[in-house]
């Protein structure tokens, strides 16, 4: 059954599962910067890209969506980077335990670098006026 054929509910579900698995990959990503380098920040060549969650979600979520990927296949994407087995294990020695973080398997790890990396390339090459520029007349179509 492709997603075309899918009834409104059905549509709403992906919807929802995406949106909570593209969160979980947000704040899986901060949490492993933040372990790196004791704040949100992606280390990049040319100079630091400071990050928030609004900031990871849009700009993973447009790179997928621009370059064709459907909701449905951006959701198994986010699901295929989460890395479950760590987040299901047991932690053993705390006093209390009130869950697990979220955390990304090496793979969502570099993918994300990758696409953060790419994103500096091309602000360095353009300019930081041009990338604005170009970013802006991107917002209005």
């Amino acid at each position: 059954m492709t997603s075309n054929a899918r009834s409104p509910a059905q549509r709403r579900d992906i919807k929802a599962l995406h949106e909570r698995a593209l969160i979980q990959v947000a704040d899986a990503y901060l949490f492993h910067l933040i372990s790196i380098h004791r704040r949100p920040v992606y280390r990049h060549r040319f100079g630091d890209i400071f990050l928030n969650q609004p900031s990871i979600i849009g700009f993973l979520d447009s790179h997928l969506e621009d370059s064709g990927r459907t909701t449905e296949q951006r959701w198994n994407w986010y699901v295929h980077i989460l890395d479950f087995e760590a987040m299901l294990a047991e932690k053993k020695g705390g006093f209390i335990h009130w869950g697990n973080l979220p955390t990304l398997k090496q793979r969502g790890i570099r993918w994300i670098d990758c696409c953060f990396d790419q994103l500096g390339d091309m602000v360095q090459e353009l300019g930081w006026e041009a990338a604005m520029k170009l970013c802006n007349q991107e917002g209005r179509r």
